[in-house]
C-alpha cells in the first residue's frame, strides 16, 4: 500500500474492521473471567502492534483473562506478516472463548488511531518503536514500548516530550523493574548496604545469532509486505535472515546485544545508584563489527562510563548478562537468575521503614494497567527507559567512533562534537518522519 497515506475513508475503515463494522461483531457478553468485577466503562481496550515473540507473549497476558489483567480487553492486532497477525488472532479468540472476532490490520495507523482502542502495545523490530508508539500517543493512546524504546536519541526524545505534551502512560518494557530480586538488590545498593559504590560491571551476554560472510537474496515470502517491513530503513534486498527475531544484528534495525540486553541492565545500574534522568558523563568504548556477511552489529562490546562523581560503569559481553556492583564494603551480583555478594549477610538486611523504598511493581504489564487507570508514572516511565537507552546508544556511538566523548546528559548532546551529535539521529526514508508518522 502507499505509505504516505496517513487517512483513511470511513469507507475502507470499515471494511477493515473499522467502528461501525467491527464493533458489532464483538460480543454483547464478555466472560466474566475476562471482565471480573470491572465494568464495561471501566473496559481497557488493547491493540498490539507487532505479533512477534515479545507481543504474543504480552498480549497473552491480556487475552488470558487472569485476574490480575480483570478488566482488558484485546481488540486488534496488527502485523506486516499476514500469516503471524492471523495466528495472534486466532490464539486470542481461543483465549477469550467468545464469539465476534479480534480485529486484523496491516497498516499500524488504522489500529493506532482506532477510536475503540485505549493503549497499544508496541512490539515492532526496534526501527519502527517510535513512528507507532508517536502515531499512537498523539492520537490518544497510552502505550507499552518494548526495549529498547528507540532505535536512536532523538526518537526517545521525541516520544518522551509528545507523551507529556498529550497527557499519556507510557510504560517501557523493561520488565527487570517489576521483579523483587532486582528491587532488593537496587535497595541495598541505594540504602548503602556496600558503602560507597566506586564501579558498576553490566554484563550482557554476546550474539545469539550468526551469518555467514555471503548471503543472498531470497523471494519474499507470501503474505509479507516486506517494502512496509523496511518503512525507514534504507532500502536491500530481501533475505530471510534479515527479518522477524534476527533484525536485531543489523544496525539498520537496531544496534544489537548493546541496547537489546543493555536496555535492561544499564537500567537496573541506573536505578541502583538513583540517576534515573541522568548518565555517565565521559565514554570511552572499542567494537569489533563484522567485516563481512549481512549482519553488521558488534560481536564484542567493551565500553567504559563515567558518571560526574567519579563512578565508572563498565559495559561488555563477557559472558552472559547481570549487573555487578561494587563499593566500600563489598560486592552484590544481581541477575534473572541469582543475588549474590561478597558478604552473604547483605542479603538478608531488611530495609527498614525510614530508608529508601523503590517503587513496587509485581507484574510489569498490570503496573501499566493500574497507572492507565490511576494515571499515575509507571515503574519503568518512557523518560526512564528514554534515559537508560541513551546510556547504551552514546555507547554505541563511542565505539563507532573509537574515540573518548564527552556528554551532557541533561542537554542530551556531546561537547563540542558535530560528528557524534549528528549521530543522535539517523535519516529515514520517506515518506516516514518523526513529524508525521
Amino acid at each position: 500500500m502507499n505509505s504516505s497515506k496517513t487517512h483513511f475513508s470511513r469507507r475502507k475503515f470499515i471494511r477493515l474492521g473499522g467502528t461501525a463494522g467491527a464493533l458489532a461483531a464483538f460480543p454483547s457478553i464478555i466472560p466474566a473471567k475476562v471482565l471480573g468485577k470491572n465494568a464495561p466503562s471501566k473496559r481497557i481496550h488493547f491493540g498490539l502492534v507487532g505479533c512477534g515473540i515479545m507481543g504474543r507473549a504480552n498480549f497473552a497476558n491480556i487475552a488470558s483473562g487472569a485476574p490480575a489483567s480483570q478488566g482488558a480487553f484485546p481488540l486488534a492486532v496488527c502485523d506486516v506478516d499476514q500469516h503471524r497477525c492471523a495466528s495472534t488472532a486466532r490464539d486470542i479468540n481461543k483465549a477469550l472463548g467468545a464469539r465476534g472476532s479480534c480485529l486484523q490490520f496491516h497498516d499500524f495507523r488504522e489500529l493506532t488511531r482506532h477510536p475503540g482502542v485505549d493503549a497499544v502495545i508496541i512490539a515492532t523490530p526496534d526501527h519502527w518503536h517510535a513512528l507507532a508508539a508517536l502515531d499512537a500517543v498523539r492520537h490518544g493512546k497510552d502505550v507499552y514500548v518494548e526495549k529498547p524504546l528507540t532505535l536512536t536519541i532523538e526518537e526517545g526524545r521525541e516520544l518522551v516530550a509528545a507523551a507529556r505534551k498529550h497527557g499519556r502512560i507510557g510504560q517501557t518494557g523493561t520488565h527487570q523493574r517489576s521483579s523483587r530480586r532486582f528491587r532488593q538488590a537496587c535497595e541495598l545498593v541505594r540504602n548503602g548496604r556496600l558503602g560507597k559504590i566506586h564501579h558498576v560491571e553490566v554484563f550482557i551476554p554476546g550474539n545469539n545469532r550468526h551469518c555467514a560472510a555471503t548471503w543472498q537474496a531470497d523471494p519474499i515470502p507470501a503474505g509479507f509486505d516486506y517494502d512496509f517491513w523496511l518503512g525507514p530503513a534504507p532500502w536491500a534486498p530481501y533475505t530471510r535472515q534479515r527479518t522477524h527475531y534476527q533484525f536485531r544484528f543489523i544496525l539498520d534495525y537496531a544496534n544489537g546485544q548493546t541496547t537489546n540486553f543493555g536496555a535492561h541492565d544499564v537500567d537496573i545500574c541506573q536505578w541502583a545508584l538513583g540517576r534515573d534522568g541522568t548518565g555517565p558523563v565521559h565514554y570511552e568504548g572499542y567494537g569489533e563489527f563484522p567485516s563481512s556477511g549481512l549482519f553488521t552489529a558488534p560481536t564484542l562490546v567493551d565500553v567504559t562510563a563515567r558518571y560526574e562523581d567519579g563512578v565508572c560503569m563498565t559495559l561488555r559481553n563477557r559472558g552472559g548478562s547481570g549487573v555487578r556492583f561494587h563499593g566500600e564494603k563489598g560486592w552484590l551480583f544481581v541477575s534473572r537468575e541469582s543475588l549474590r555478594a561478597s558478604d552473604p549477610s547483605i542479603l538478608k538486611q531488611q530495609i527498614g521503614p525510614g530508608e529508601i523504598h523503590l517503587y513496587e511493581s509485581r507484574n510489569h504489564l498490570v503496573n501499566f494497567l493500574e497507572c492507565i487507570r490511576s494515571r499515575q508514572a509507571p515503574v519503568a516511565d518512557l523518560a526512564i527507559g528514554h534515559s537508560s537507552n541513551t546510556i547504551c546508544n552514546v555507547a554505541m556511538i563511542a565505539m563507532q567512533l573509537r574515540r573518548p566523548l564527552r556528554w551532557d546528559p541533561i542537554a542530551q548532546e556531546f561537547d563540542g562534537d558535530l560528528v557524534a551529535n549528528r549521530m543522535k539521529a539517523r535519516a529515514m526514508r520517506g515518506p516516514w518522519s518523526l513529524a508525521h508518522s
